[in-house]
């Protein structure tokens, strides 16, 4: 029986305290104090049913004093940035992380290019499709209620949400998507928790580009930096309490190699590193991909010899090789090993091998690949990730309900084509919330 994992995610951003001071060089008056704090800003977005992709490029983002004044660039013009909000159905991620001065925020205008990537599904079976998309504006402002508090004693954040569901538009007649994209953007403040600090980063991977043992923080033991997709590194700061899988530390860390990392933004605006998973070095020959399977080719024996896969994501970028949103091939062998994406949760009740990877799972899959019009690639390694499922509860069968009105588990019908009518088996649990 398939098992499906669904993500849950908390809102996050971070921020950092700096100052900085300026004074006349021609008269020995003191020097008027200028206070500024490290924003960040998140992406995220809700499941919509037979989107496979949303590609945007945010070319630049300014927050708008409570008040009126001067415009405050959080994102420039010179360093866009381009993030599949598809891929953020119920999940967070950290898109920039900027210097504004401290005061409070109501508005923030983003400035989008016109042309943004969708795909969809269509047809029988449910393939991925490219369609020529349209923004009905390139400039929008968001309210920010309540309104964004920036000071030099903590953190600050905001939160983007483009609410796909309302954005993209359908026929009234048929219920097709027209590729008309009317931007229905919220902006939320994190809130801060002395548990949490801004929040946790649930969708956050990339490749390590630099990795050292030892810290000037003393709350430290050591840090690396990622790049992730929309080509910004960032520095993951280390604790005795992270936990590793796949290498026996931060030492084992090296270059090239692809991460999966599960963390927080603690009250000082570091990036605190809870679970990090790392899977395989990527070079030049060798990648990952990541993406929803599209089909299976099994044996006799119901084992999975070869796939294909949406490609939605790739590390390190091979795009001029294997493009975006375009479909491979991944052949399995006996030496593919399977495993699931734990972030340190116990999932050992849950099988995963070439006989339990279905149509639909959200996976990652390693190994040296080939491009042209027929990208391939061996499967070295498939991991299976968590994702959300959007659909009905069915009545039928009942629902198990353990005596903690938690535990237990319940059948899906998945509004998503790509399912093409199976129903997923969910499994609930004492922190099931």
């Amino acid at each position: 029986m398939r098992k499906h994992l669904i993500g849950l995610t908390i809102v996050i951003a971070a921020a950092l305290a700096v100052l900085s001071c300026g004074g006349s060089s021609t008269t020995s008056q003191l020097p008027t104090p200028t206070t500024s704090g490290q924003l960040a800003l998140m992406g995220t977005d809700a499941p919509v049913c037979g989107v496979a992709s949303f590609d945007v490029t945010i070319t630049s983002a300014t927050l708008t004093p409570q008040g009126g004044g001067t415009p405050v660039s959080v994102i420039d013009s010179s360093n866009p940035v381009t993030v599949d909000f598809a891929s953020l159905m119920g999940f967070n991620t950290l898109l920039n992380m900027s210097s504004v001065p401290a005061g409070t925020y109501s508005q923030i205008t983003f400035t989008f290019m016109p042309n943004p990537s969708l795909s969809v599904f269509e047809g029988t079976p449910p393939t991925p499709t490219n369609i020529s998309a349209t923004l009905t504006q390139t400039t929008v402002t968001a309210n920010i209620n309540p309104a964004l508090q920036v000071s030099t004693s903590g953190s600050s954040g905001l939160t983007l949400d483009f609410r796909l569901f309302q954005s993209i538009q359908t026929d009234p007649t048929t219920g097709q998507i027209t590729g008309t994209i009317d931007p229905s953007i919220k902006v939320t403040p994190a809130v801060i928790t002395s548990a949490s600090g801004l929040g946790e980063l649930d969708d956050f991977d990339g490749v390590v580009e630099t990795a050292t043992t030892s810290s000037t923080n003393a709350n430290f033991t050591g840090s690396f930096t990622v790049r992730i997709r929309n080509k910004r590194t960032f520095q993951v700061n280390v604790t005795n309490n992270t936990k590793f899988e796949g290498v026996s530390g931060l030492s084992g860390l090296s270059q090239g190699m692809f991460v999966e990392v599960n963390a927080k933004i603690d009250q000082d605006g570091n990036i605190v590193g809870k679970d990090v998973e790392s899977e395989v070095d990527a070079d030049a020959t060798t990648a990952a991909f990541v993406g929803p399977v599209l089909s299976v080719t099994t044996d006799s024996n119901g084992a999975a010899t070869q796939l294909t896969m949406f490609v939605r994501a790739e590390h390190p970028d091979v795009s001029t090789t294997v493009p975006l949103r375009s479909v491979i091939t991944v052949n399995v062998s006996s030496g593919t090993v399977f495993k699931i994406a734990t972030f340190g949760a116990d999932l050992s009740a849950f099988l995963f091998n070439s006989s339990a990877i279905a149509r639909g799972q959200h996976v990652v899959v390693h190994g040296p690949f080939t491009g042209g019009t027929s990208p391939t690639i061996t499967g070295n390694m498939i991991v299976l990730r968590p994702q959300p499922v959007l659909g009905n509860a069915l009545a039928s069968p009942a629902p198990v309900v353990g005596s903690d009105g938690k535990t237990g588990g319940y059948y899906l019908a998945p509004c998503n084509p790509l399912f093409q009518n199976q129903t997923v088996n969910v499994a609930t649990f004492g922190t099931t919330y």
